[in-house]
């Protein structure tokens, strides 16, 4: 950065000052928390658990699981639930940057506690038709920044054929049913060890479906990549 641009960002700082949406403190202006306030949240510890399956309130809450791996950054609950709803329904941009913060910490984290690591990562694709609707798809908003900072290989391999119906109201039967056959890949993965990015998992319907397509497609392991777990035996905190 030339010292007129780092003039001009310390300028343009002064003048429309950024603060921390949880303590109001300054902070700089490509951040939306402080550092004591990314510290304070609740997040699951990696360091402990690196592979969260392996925890067993979260093997309990997803039993069913067709994939080898988990990570996440939090239970689905205050703040990250009111976070991950405005930026996705409101397009809140601030709140992107919160997420995009914490899921750095934890992918940081992640990547130096498992010995093993994905040779290529997938952001899960939503169907054309609600990616019109919305305009963006909110999960690469927040991922996206933080693996290609990390230099990891992110792939468009998965499509989403069939136009589901929203999760949120069915039954976990239902929710499997309606995912039958929603995703196919679109390239050979053989041998691959293959990560899916997604925001919330409830049943784990929706990424045991993809699992099964990048399987097919010859993976030799997938991994769970989300920002929040809710779990069907968890939903009081949703």
């Amino acid at each position: 950065m030339s010292r007129f641009s780092h003039a001009l960002k310390l300028g343009l700082e002064a003048l429309f000052p950024n603060f921390c949406i949880s303590c109001q403190n300054h902070i700089q202006a490509n951040q939306a928390l402080c550092q004591h306030c990314l510290d304070d949240l609740n997040l699951f510890d990696l360091t402990r658990h690196p592979n969260l399956l392996h925890r067993p309130d979260i093997c309990d809450a997803f039993p069913d699981s067709q994939f080898d791996h988990l990570i996440a950054c939090a239970w689905y609950q205050a703040p990250f639930k009111l976070w991950l709803k405005q930026l996705k329904f409101n397009d809140q941009q601030f709140f992107r940057v919160a997420l995009t913060q914490v899921i750095d910490k934890q992918l940081q984290i992640a990547r130096q506690v498992n010995v093993t690591w994905p040779d290529l990562f997938i952001v899960l694709p939503l169907h054309n038709q609600r990616f019109l609707a919305r305009g963006f798809n909110q999960v690469s908003q927040t991922w996206l920044p933080v693996l290609k900072s990390q230099q990891c290989s992110v792939s468009s391999a998965l499509y989403k054929q069939k136009a589901t119906k929203a999760q949120s109201q069915l039954s976990k039967a239902k929710r499997v049913k309606n995912l039958q056959n929603a995703f196919v890949c679109q390239q050979d993965l053989t041998g691959k060890t293959v990560a899916i990015i997604d925001d919330v998992m409830t049943s784990g319907a929706t990424i045991n479906a993809a699992t099964e397509a990048i399987k097919n497609a010859g993976a030799k392991q997938v991994w769970a990549m989300l920002t929040c777990l809710t779990g069907l035996g968890n939903l009081h905190n949703d």
